[in-house]
């Protein structure tokens, strides 16, 4: 998974990291990323499978450069996602090294909401950005 933020890049490749608060506590959660994800000029930029997808803070969403058609549940549904990413993103990166329960809470959140992304947006069904265990 590569996040970039502010200019900063962090690139994290599919495994599953799994830190405790100390190192002789078990770990909190487990997380393994996928695809890509980053925030650039105030959208959020997904890659999955080679394929692009951007979504705007209005919750509007692109295939590529094509705008693709939504309804207004499914472009508010975006719109949320695109909120809570840029709440999460910061907070994830500054945690890359210490899973703490707090980051494994905002993995379950995210993990919700892509979960009703998949369900109510065709061309996202396979999006996932990380798994918890």
């Amino acid at each position: 998974m590569l996040l970039r933020f502010c200019g900063f890049k962090i690139a994290v490749v599919g495994f599953a990291l799994s830190f405790g608060v100390q190192a002789n506590e078990a770990p909190v959660c487990q997380l393994e990323w996928h695809n890509n994800l980053s925030m650039q000029d105030g959208a959020l930029n997904l890659e999955l499978e080679g394929e692009s997808f951007q979504i705007k803070p209005s919750g509007q969403l692109y295939f590529g450069v094509h705008k693709v058609r939504l309804s207004d549940d499914q472009s508010a549904l975006l719109a949320d996602y695109h909120r809570l990413m840029v709440d999460d993103l910061p907070y994830t990166l500054s945690h890359s090294q210490l899973i703490d329960q707090e980051l494994c809470d905002r993995v379950a959140m995210r993990q919700a909401k892509e979960s009703e992304i998949q369900s109510l947006i065709p061309a996202l069904k396979r999006w996932q950005s990380v798994t918890l265990d």
